[in-house]
This record gives C-alpha cells, structure tokens and sequence, in this order.
C-alpha cells in the first residue's frame, strides 16, 4: 500500500499554546494522556469542544454515503472508500478551518486527495443531531451526525475508526480566549487582508504575510515560503492552518509561526498585533 505524507510547517496548528506538535503515524498506538496545566480559563470552554468526535459526511460535494470525518485535538482523518485522508483543523466560538496533508491506503494514489468542500469550510453551526459547516457565503458544504463507523484498514491504527476520547488535554486546548487587552481593536476579515511586515527587521530579506480576501493565506520567514488557510470571528477571534515549507535557518522574522500560533488579532493604531490564546503577544506587524 501506498502513502503519501507531506512535510509540515514546525509550527503548524499550536492550538492555544506556543510548542510543536507533532503529527501521528496513522499505525502508531495513540498518546498517553498527559494532566493539563492548571488555567483560570479552564472550565471556560469553547463550544469547538463539541466538535470533537466521529461524524457521518452528508451533503459534501463529491463525498459517498460512507463517508465519516474523526475530529480530534488537532488532526482530522477523513474515512472514504479508498483509505484515510489526514489533515489539520482548529476552530473557535465560530470558525472553522481545516487543511490535508496527507493520505493512506488507495486515497493516496496519485497524491494528495482534494477535500475542496472541507478546506472551504469556515465556520459551523449547530444542528439539532450535530452540525453544520458552511463557507465564506454562508452556504453549507456538510452535515455531520453521529451514524455509524468506517471498517479498519491495515494501513492505519484501529483506533482511527473510533470516536476520539476528549482527556484534559483536550479540554485545556479548546478553551475560550482571554479578551483582548485594553485599548486594542478586533481585527476583522476586511482589515487583515492585505500584506504585512515586521515593525522590526533587518531588512536583509522579506519576511511578511499577505493575507487574501477569500481565506488563503502566504508568507515567508525571510528564507522559508509558507502558505495554509486563515479565517476570523468576532471579538478578534482568529484561526489559522500552515502547509508544507521548507526549513532552512534564516535572519528574518519568523511570521509565518505567528500565524499559525495565533488565536487572537486586534490593532494598535495602525500595527496589527497577533496574540496566544492567552494573551500573549507573538508578533507585530504593519502594512508592507
């Protein structure tokens, strides 16, 4: 059997924390849970929480009827006929966002799958039996309900093909931001397009990132191109998903880890400052 795995951004998806994960052999055994560092926002939830689990696919252009999405910390695997496809995906009170990176089984003939409904996908909404995901438009790319299960294949762990135990790990990665500080303004979709710089740099390459109305979203660390999806909400609420770069040592700035760390965006006048969930702020930029 065939697999074809991409090599991901170290910074891909820090889902409210500033270390790199790493992505799992899909036939390794699953992580030993690990206690979570005591917070005060803990028991503040986000309602992404309820996103965790195996759901069944309906309505997704393209998708069979078989078809189930297992959403866990940080990875989604997609179960179709042909295998599993791997990605990445976060969420907020509200958005939603999700990119592949990699397949098993007959999904991975020919390369790396299109999931063009999924990673359209930017934010979600309840149902009465789960949810809905919908696009920049607001139309609904899929339904996902509690319904069955897809069959083990031997190119992936068994455990893949059942719903994703939510530990206090998992807890203490969906949690509520903290609220901007004082005195800074929420980003919103409008105001973050566009392209952006380092307040300081060097000067001796190009780091930035330029964000493009329809959700995409590229950059560079001076040396090392980077590129994924990017989505907003209210009260500066902000998601972001990195590709595959390469990972040469650089002077420059590392912006694209920015992105992809960041839960939170807001204005200092005119600078753009990306935060942590906690607060805490990774980087500053301004229109390049």
């Amino acid at each position: 059997m065939r697999h074809v795995f991409l090599v991901i951004l170290s910074a891909l998806l820090l889902v409210g924390c500033a270390s790199n994960p790493t992505h799992p052999d899909p036939r390794e055994s699953p992580p030993v849970e690990t206690p979570s560092v005591a917070h005060p926002n803990l028991s503040d939830e986000s309602r992404a929480l309820g996103l965790i689990g195996l759901w069944r696919v309906s309505g997704a252009a393209g998708e069979q009827s078989d078809t189930w999405l297992r959403l866990d910390t940080v990875d989604f695997q997609l179960w179709r006929d042909c295998g599993m496809i791997q990605g990445s995906w976060t969420a907020g009170e509200a958005a939603f966002i999700a990119s592949t990176y990699g397949a098993s089984g007959g999904c991975a003939d020919g390369g790396l799958p299109d999931v063009a409904w999924l990673e359209s996908a930017t934010a979600y909404e309840p149902t009465g039996e789960g949810w809905r995901l919908t696009d920049g438009g607001g139309s609904v790319v899929a339904t996902l309900t509690v319904d069955g299960a897809p069959e083990p294949i031997e190119t992936a762990a068994d455990f893949y093909a059942q719903p994703p135990e939510v530990t206090a790990e998992t807890r203490e990665a969906f949690r509520r931001n903290v609220p901007l500080p004082l005195g800074i303004e929420a980003a919103t979709p409008e105001s973050l397009t566009g392209r952006w710089v380092p307040v300081e740099t060097t000067g001796a390459t190009d780091p930035h990132v330029d964000f493009v109305a329809a959700g995409s979203w590229e950059g560079s660390d001076g040396c090392n191109g980077a590129a994924g999806r990017w989505s907003s909400g209210s009260d500066g609420e902000f998601l972001a998903t990195s590709g595959p770069s390469t990972l040469m040592a650089c002077d420059g700035a590392p912006v694209p880890y920015w992105v992809a760390a960041a839960r939170i965006a807001g204005f200092d006048g005119d600078r753009l400052l990306l935060f942590d969930g906690d607060g805490n702020e990774l980087g500053r930029l301004m229109r390049g």
